[in-house]
């Protein structure tokens, strides 16, 4: 099924002592592009995380949010900076002298201070926190896809629809084109009589009026637009991610149709051939969303 490259999932989990909450949000890109925000004690495990979602995600750019939000009581410690903190206290004493304060310099004065306080290093390995971050990722992505494939559906039955609505305009443009001929054929074959006043080869005046009309036939386009129409649907319908291949054949069908808007000559036909590059704008813009 067609997906929507934009969507948002939200999953947590907790293993060994460790929890972990993941956040993505996807949006269009012409490529699969994932930037991710990660506590630095798990920078060592991007390339895991990255191929976690490449396996889900083709195409659009995700961004992905890990926070470590619990994690076992043993291995938070802190450190003091017992430095720091007798130079706050010397110079809150300076201070409170200088300005001949009575009131004595007390723990909870120094506890405003900055940098007193600083978590010692944290060494993760990979055995302690994954299994909780490949599971807050799935559940995230299992989202994530869910809304991607819903507006995905939704974007293929419009696409079909317009598909449809193509093709009607293709069917009347072959209507008109043909009527167009006949018309043209005539007129050129009249004009021809009236120039030369009946001093002609009739049957040489016949071929070139048909060969002048054939130049400016558009049945081939048409034939060639109806194979991409036929073909664009196919790949919609289908089970891969398609949305680069399908921007391509509508670039084929905006060709066919400026082709055939350049050789007509015909006023009701160049009418048909605006809207038919009106609902293949349309197309184009709705193609932009799909993985």
């Amino acid at each position: 099924m067609i997906s929507s490259m934009t969507g948002y999932g939200r999953g947590s989990s907790t293993e060994k002592g460790f929890t972990f909450l993941a956040e993505l949000r996807s949006v269009n890109h012409r490529y699969a592009d994932f930037a991710l925000r990660l506590p630095r004690e798990l920078y060592f495990l991007e390339d895991q995380v990255r191929r976690q979602l490449q396996n889900s995600i083709k195409r659009g750019r995700v961004e992905v949010s890990l926070v470590l939000d619990e994690m076992p009581a043993g291995l938070r410690q802190v450190n003091v900076n017992f430095d720091l903190a007798e130079d706050y206290y010397q110079s809150l004493q300076k201070l409170s002298d200088h300005l001949g304060l009575k009131e004595k310099i007390k723990l909870e004065h120094l506890l405003q201070m900055p940098e007193l306080f600083k978590p010692s290093g944290l060494v993760l390995t990979e055995d302690q926190v994954w299994p909780a971050i490949t599971a807050a990722l799935g559940e995230a992505l299992d989202q994530l896809v869910r809304q991607r494939r819903a507006e995905g559906e939704n974007l293929c039955k419009d696409l079909l629809a317009r598909c449809g609505k193509l093709e009607g305009q293709v069917e009347l443009a072959e209507e008109r084109a043909e009527a167009a001929k006949d018309e043209y054929r005539t007129k050129i074959e009249h004009k021809f009589k009236e120039l030369l006043a009946g001093e002609f080869e009739e049957t040489r005046l016949l071929m070139e009026s048909a060969l002048l009309v054939e130049r400016m036939g558009v049945d081939e386009e048409l034939v060639r637009l109806k194979s991409h129409i036929g073909a664009f649907r196919d790949n919609l319908q289908g089970s891969d991610p398609a949305g680069r291949k399908l921007d391509f054949i509508a670039q084929e069908m905006f060709r066919e149709v400026n082709t055939i808007g350049s050789k007509a000559g015909d006023f009701s036909l160049t009418n048909i051939v605006v809207e038919m590059k009106a609902e293949l704008e349309r197309i184009r813009e709705q193609i932009q969303n799909l993985e």
